[in-house]
């Protein structure tokens, strides 16, 4: 190292420095401005850096870095003062991280843990660091820098967090065999990929069809390791058995089951740097976001997708372009994240897997289609229509016994939002029976006596054949004339 002397008061090397043995940050006044000086080495300050420390078995709020040796013998009025650490990646390029010490060697817990975090990142592995060590020492208002090196490892504070997890419960029950408690039943989180220190967010939706369903978490560890239930630690859960809370903490040592007490559709997020969870009920409404005939406008509530089922939506239309996902519950919260597409942006596969925080779907060439998307199995498929040129209509309307079955008069018309799918919002029913109509004429109708709205929302219409029936209310309704089907969304 490099030797400077600034002040002729330093030019004698037989100067020599008292320990000092101050209490951390104790007695050590505000930090004088001092101008960039060159560093100086004096003959006996010196440091020693730990090795193998684990800030994960700290409970201190500081902790030492290292040993410091200060010569005596200093001038009388001498200070030494103003210790800090640089602190850089070992046989690397790259800026010092400067930490606040004491005369001892001993540093701020949170400000080494912070430092780790910025030269290396989060993951909990042993580290290698230079270690600059700085002091200033002042006589009669004039001031020296001293330096001095040593190495120091460490390891910061972290949870160990799986490279995947995996959900089993209640509900995702197949048979009797297979109860929902298996690897057979098993269903993986999303998540982003990166590494999992830098991103700890784990997400996934399924749906429960019953009361009271049980769940636990099992990590991609016990997979590779091949014992699904290990558990001192492994698999991971609330504390408390049958905790139902839609919020909680996690434990991975000796895990309980958490409880779902109501039916419906649910996401499920992890923070798994804090082991926490949050379950959020959604409501199994999905709208496309894309290029026309879509709108690229995360709170046009108009593109509903048509449920098949709790979990498989679908849309038949002329596509043109690029397409995006977005779940109801996530409109108007400015989160893209949230929007479903495929990992890679662009992709025009038939199929390919279906992932939050993703790339854009788009169509494998322009024409008419029927997408269909599986968000409990994370896919979707693009079928390509046998009819490329479908029967156009001017008007499609809604006719029933609200209007006393006046064609033209008091019926309710929807807008074409984009081809062969309709749309009106707010539309107030009275209670009993209705259809959709074709431009002001019974020769093009769609019904279907066996669907009643109150009792299912969703469903397919059958050309020319009888009524439905719906409970009075307010409704955002869909309709596809190519498909038949519609939604009978309740406001």
């Amino acid at each position: 190292m490099k030797k400077y002397l600034i002040y002729p008061l330093f030019a004698a090397a037989s100067f020599m420095m008292a320990s000092c043995n101050e209490d951390f940050n104790e007695n050590i006044a505000a930090p004088q401005q001092w101008e960039q000086e060159a560093a100086i080495t004096l003959s006996g300050f010196s440091a020693t850096g730990v090795t193998n420390l684990d800030l994960g078995s700290i409970t201190t709020d500081s902790v030492n870095l290292c040993s410091l040796t200060t010569p005596t013998g200093i001038p009388e009025g001498a200070i030494l003062e103003n210790f800090r650490i640089n602190l850089s990646q070992a046989d690397a390029e790259n800026t010092a991280v400067t930490i606040s010490a004491d005369s001892n060697g001993n540093v701020a817990t949170k400000d080494l843990q912070a430092a780790i975090e910025a030269i290396y990142g989060k993951r909990p592995t042993l580290r290698s660091f230079n270690a600059e060590v700085l002091a200033n020492m002042t006589i009669n208002g004039q001031a020296s820098l001293l330096s001095t090196t040593t190495t120091v490892t460490a390891t910061p504070k972290a949870p160990f967090i799986s490279t995947g997890y995996y959900l089993v419960g209640d509900m995702f029950k197949i048979d009797e065999a297979n109860n929902g408690w298996n690897d057979v039943c098993m269903q993986p989180f999303s998540h982003s990929g990166k590494d999992v220190y830098e991103d700890p967010i784990f997400t996934i939706e399924f749906t429960t069809t019953g009361a009271d369903q049980y769940w636990k978490i099992i990590p991609q560890i016990n997979i590779d390791n091949n014992d699904f239930w290990a558990n001192q630690p492994g698999v991971v859960g609330p504390a408390v058995d049958g905790e139902s809370s839609l919020t909680g903490t996690l434990v991975n040592m000796l895990a309980n089951a958490g409880k779902i007490e109501e039916e419906g559709m649910y996401r499920m997020t992890l923070n798994m740097m804090d082991y926490t969870y949050t379950l959020n009920k959604l409501a199994p409404e999905y709208y496309i976001l894309g290029d026309s005939p879509f709108a690229w406008d995360v709170d046009t509530k108009k593109f509903m997708l048509y449920p098949q089922s709790p979990t498989v939506h679908s849309y038949t239309t002329k596509f043109t372009g690029n397409q995006k996902i977005i779940n109801s519950n996530d409109m108007g919260t400015g989160n893209w994240n949230a929007c479903y597409g495929t990992p890679n942006d662009g992709d025009t596969s038939l199929s390919a897997a279906l992932k939050q925080n993703a790339g854009a779907i788009h169509v494998p060439e322009a024409g008419y289609y029927t997408l269909t998307l599986d968000f409990k199995g994370q896919s979707y498929t693009w079928t390509k229509c046998e009819n490329q040129d479908p029967k156009t209509y001017q008007q499609i309307s809604l006719v029933g016994a609200f209007n006393g079955w006046n064609a033209g008069d008091t019926q309710y018309d929807m807008t074409e939002i984009a081809p062969h799918n309709w749309f009106i919002g707010g539309v107030v029913l009275t209670a009993g029976e209705l259809k959709f109509n074709a431009d002001d004429a019974w020769t093009d109708s769609w019904g279907n006596p066996d669907a009643n709205i109150g009792d299912k929302n969703y469903g397919k219409t059958i050309y020319n054949a009888g009524n439905m029936n719906v409970p009075a209310g307010t409704y955002d309704v869909f309709f596809n004339d190519i498909t038949g089907e519609f939604v009978f969304q309740s406001k």
